[in-house]
């Protein structure tokens, strides 16, 4: 639901910090700390203030676009962090709408830059469906020689992303998701899994912050992504471990990758919050139906 300035003056407490300062500091924060984990929950943050139209201007006055662009133009030429890059083209997504800031995007080269963008993750869904996204809102009226141009590929990169990933060896399957209090105790109340260092039957904040999701939970994400892009097949054996606790409220990031395909596939997974592993392991699948 987008905000309206009456709504905004009625979250911003009397005294507190406005909209255009705290966004300002988010940027600032981003260039000012090396440590990677910061610089993603900034990006995050910052992403999804771009998503409501009421803070177009707040965040075009703090340069966030720029920070945005900064990052999609380094990840085409260098190894980025994958998260910040998740953020940066979803909120240069979002933010395209805004004219201003698609001129900048434009006079920046923007779409010789989703171009290389698009070639070089052309196997992660996400990216791609948002640097899609991206070109697609900075296409107007005066757009006809650079749809022309980019014809061919974007039926291609279109194609792509609709068709089914046809697994090979070293194909990786990504999936990022947050894990709140609430899907917990949804899991909890499916598997009878009460154990307490899951669920609080408490209002305690600082109890609350010790809560890890639960490990069966991890593994059933990794199942859903096994499944879907392997239709068909069953996990016949899986070795794993929990190096570490997986939080709540704070984004997992989780990968597949394809190691060998035989009549057994062997695939390794992993899951990482925070730059720390949660959850490891390797399954071996075998098609029961093709």
């Amino acid at each position: 639901m987008f905000s309206t300035q009456e709504r905004l003056k009625r979250k911003t407490p009397a005294g507190g910090i406005n909209r255009r300062a705290y966004l300002c500091l988010l940027v600032d924060e981003y260039y000012e700390t090396s440590n990677l984990e910061a610089q993603q929950q900034v990006t995050a943050n910052l992403a999804n203030f771009a998503y409501d139209p009421i803070n177009w201007t707040f965040l075009r006055e703090a340069k966030a676009h720029e920070l945005f662009y900064d990052i999609v133009q380094q990840s085409t030429g260098s190894v980025v962090d994958r998260l910040l890059l998740l953020h940066a083209i979803v909120g240069l997504a979002n933010i395209s709408l805004d004219p201003a800031i698609a001129e900048f995007i434009e006079r920046s080269n923007g779409y010789d830059q989703l171009r290389a963008l698009l070639e070089k993750y052309q196997t992660d869904c996400e990216i791609v469906c948002n640097a899609l996204t991206c070109y697609s809102f900075l296409l107007n009226d005066t757009s006809t020689d650079q749809l022309k141009k980019d014809k061919g590929l974007l039926v291609r990169w279109m194609s792509a992303t609709s068709a089914r990933v046809q697994p090979t060896v070293g194909t990786m399957f990504r999936l990022t998701r947050t894990f709140r209090e609430t899907d917990v105790k949804q899991f909890v109340a499916l598997t009878g899994d009460s154990n307490p260092i899951h669920v609080s039957t408490t209002n305690d904040c600082e109890r609350k912050e010790q809560l890890f999701v639960n490990g069966a939970f991890l593994n059933g994400v990794i199942a859903g992504i096994i499944g879907s892009n392997f239709p068909g097949f069953v996990v016949t054996t899986q070795k794993f471990r929990f190096p570490n606790r997986c939080q709540l409220d704070k984004e997992v990031q989780f990968s597949v990758t394809v190691e060998e395909m035989r009549k057994i596939v062997t695939v390794s997974y992993e899951s990482k919050q925070s730059d720390r592993v949660v959850f490891e392991g390797i399954a071996k699948l075998f098609a029961v139906r093709k």
